[in-house]
């Protein structure tokens, strides 16, 4: 006899936001772990690594997610070095950086944190699939996984990666480091396969508790996905390696704008108690001298020298593109529509520079192009790859 197919009831479809904002402040929490959160953690995690039949791990708890990334990536590495893996001391940088790229991918390894996933999270996907109705699926989809990541992505998930990457991004190939702290390093710069986000990654544990608390289907899988529940309300992002198991503490404080992105103009948008924090505006993580340096003050040449696009952007907006143009003493060559070609004497040098409105979000951008363009055709050209292009805003 066919199983009956759960479908969305009348009851069941009134609590699908409340569960979603439920979910959405779970991302925002921003209490700091107490004994009882830790204790709850070890649980959930041992009950995670004993349904992947692996083996229960070290449990340390660290402050924020930068520590975590430091300390569960170095460690990795050094648990890896046991074996004799690492790095020759004679190899030079550019063949260190080779030599190293196998040695992290092994260090680092996804397999523990995907068992464990596999056991939990995805096996109770699979149960709730086999349960549900492909439209009831879609609806609760919609309503609390998708409405929970549109909520917190950019604040969490997104903005705290991003960061935390980028703090050890550039110090890890720093000329004067051994072979040994280089691949230290990079363990943890690339240590995204043994991250799990914890109460960050709010959105699947919204979707597929909805099926285990409001519909209370009857699935043998929520045995083990209980502990990935617990895990995700607990604790806020970790590290799962097979011989640890690494806890990052929530963060202080979180500030966003009426988009739900991360931004505050006063300081960083979100902080941890060990001071680490994290600087955005408008949905940009940003370098901290960006938002604490004031409008009036910024120097146009350092904010052109920015490479990240975006993060040029977000200076150019805050400092005024008019504001910057007159600093510059930059000469109007061409002006047309919404676009502008100038000159700017740079130390003793002529740069070309193409001001224009982003077309989506409103913006004034700055953006240097090829010193032999002479007119705004030319330089859209050269941006767009050297194809022959006229936007709609050039008119």
């Amino acid at each position: 006899m066919t199983k009956k197919l759960y479908s969305l009831t009348d009851e069941h479809r009134a609590q699908l936001t409340p569960w979603a904002d439920r979910w959405i402040k779970n991302a925002f929490n921003c209490d700091a772990m107490t004994e009882n959160d830790r204790e709850i953690m070890r649980r959930a995690i041992n009950g995670l690594y004993a349904a992947a039949d692996r083996k229960a791990p070290r449990i340390i708890f660290v402050s924020s997610p930068f520590v975590l990334r430091l300390a569960g990536g170095f460690s990795a590495g050094i648990w890896h070095t046991r074996s004799g893996a690492a790095p020759s001391r004679r190899a030079t940088r550019d063949a260190t950086r080779d030599a190293t790229r196998d040695a992290t991918r092994d260090a680092t390894m996804a397999a523990t944190r995907y068992a464990t996933m596999a056991a939990t999270r995805y096996a109770t996907m699979v149960a709730t699939r086999a349960a549900t109705r492909d439209a009831t699926r879609d609806a609760m989809w919609a309503a609390t996984m998708a409405a929970t990541m549109a909520a917190t992505w950019a604040a969490t998930r997104a903005a705290t990666w991003a960061a935390t990457m980028a703090a050890t991004r550039d110090a890890t190939w720093a000329a004067k480091l051994s072979p040994l702290a280089q691949f230290l390093l990079h363990c943890a710069h690339e240590c995204e396969g043994m991250w799990d986000g914890g109460n960050q990654w709010s959105a699947y544990v919204a979707y597929l508790s909805f099926f285990r608390h409001i519909a209370k289907l009857d699935l043998p899988e929520y045995e083990k996905f209980a502990h990935y529940e617990d895990s995700a309300i607990h604790g806020g992002p970790r590290i799962m390696h097979s011989e640890f198991c690494m806890v990052s503490d929530r963060p202080e404080f979180i500030h966003m704008n009426g988009q739900n992105q991360p931004h505050q103009t006063s300081g960083p948008f979100t902080q941890w108690r060990d001071g680490f924090a994290i600087y955005a505006l408008n949905g940009i993580v940003v370098p901290r001298w960006i938002v604490e340096t004031s409008a009036e003050e910024l120097d146009p040449k350092e904010i052109l020298k920015i490479a990240n696009v975006d993060q040029r952007r977000e200076a150019i907006r805050k400092a005024g593109a008019e504001r910057m143009i007159q600093k510059l003493g930059a000469k109007s060559i061409e002006c047309r529509g919404e676009y502008e070609l100038l000159s700017v004497d740079w130390t003793g040098s002529q740069r070309i520079y193409l001001k224009m409105r982003h077309p989506s979000i409103g913006v004034w951008h700055v953006e240097a192009v090829a010193p032999e363009c002479r007119t705004i055709q030319q330089a859209i050209n050269w941006r767009a790859g050297g194809r022959n292009w006229t936007p709609a805003q050039l008119t």
